[in-house]
């Protein structure tokens, strides 16, 4: 929603002073103001989608507009550390992500940490264990 004031601004500030608006002013308005409208569309639909999926040893998770969504495979997951509201996948390349529970509802986040401890056991960790 910000994005569509901030695409909005430089139009309006551009005319409070010149009294006209430069060609280039309005393109990059224009887009900036359309790439706010895609954004707020993506996250408005966002509880009709996935966030997080386990199937078949298969970890996928749903990051957001531009990032492509995470798949780890069983054998990729070393740890996973549960720290308040957020659950931290550390895999084999090195590399970390999260999955915030704010996303999910409560039974959600429930079922989630409960499958996780299914098929993770003992590379489960919570925020009263030390990882």
């Amino acid at each position: 929603m910000v994005n569509i004031f901030t695409g909005v601004l430089p139009v309006e500030i551009s005319l409070y002073l010149h009294g006209r608006v430069e060609p280039f002013i309005v393109f990059g308005s224009g887009v900036i103001f359309l790439l706010g409208i895609w954004q707020m569309i993506h996250y408005y639909k966002m509880p009709e989608r996935d966030y997080v999926r386990l199937e078949d040893d298969i970890l996928e998770i749903r990051l957001g507009i531009a990032d492509p969504n995470t798949r780890l495979a069983d054998e990729e997951i070393e740890r996973i550390q549960q720290m308040d509201d957020v659950i931290s996948i550390k895999s084999a390349k090195g590399e970390d992500e999260n999955i915030y529970l704010e996303n999910l509802s409560e039974e959600d986040a429930e079922a989630l940490l409960n499958e996780l401890k299914h098929y993770y056991g003992n590379r489960m960790h919570t925020s009263g264990h030390p990882a």
